[in-house]
């Protein structure tokens, strides 16, 4: 009597489990309808990242930039005609360039690629720098 009394309490807590985690759904977003991440693009809630993690499939144009630098959100970028233009290269140099602060008058030479969701702003691969009359090149990978 008191095995059997043992193996349905298993039996009870393993099902618990089991069904617990079934519900949850699989993977790393959780359920079907739970508003987790998901990179896929299918409907998943109310937040996806389908659209942030195709950035890098838009077509990128080749642009000469002439704007200031301006830090917004943490982030050093260029500002020029209502157009801020979001690089890493430059942030990688902050402390390194003389000149290189917000404000200072910058020329960007690079490919410049459109940012989902947002039409006044474009993901900007530098590839030349002028600031306080110096160039700086930068490979393109």
């Amino acid at each position: 009597m008191k095995h059997t009394k043992i193996i349905i309490m298993a039996a009870i807590i393993g099902l618990t489990c089991i069904g617990s985690v079934a519900s949850h759904g699989h993977g790393r977003g959780g359920g079907r309808d739970s508003g987790a991440w998901d990179c896929g693009g299918r409907d998943h809630g109310t937040w996806d990242r389908g659209a942030w993690d195709n950035r890098h499939n838009t077509a990128a144009e080749a642009v000469t930039v002439n704007g200031t630098l301006q830090l917004i959100d943490g982030q050093i970028v260029v500002v020029s005609d209502n157009i801020t233009y979001i690089t890493r290269d430059i942030q990688r140099l902050n402390g390194f360039i003389e000149g290189l602060k917000e404000g200072a008058a910058v020329k960007v030479e690079g490919q410049a690629s459109t940012v989902p969701l947002n039409a006044n702003a474009r993901f900007l691969r530098v590839s030349k720098l002028t600031v306080g009359g110096k160039d700086y090149t930068f490979p393109i990978r």
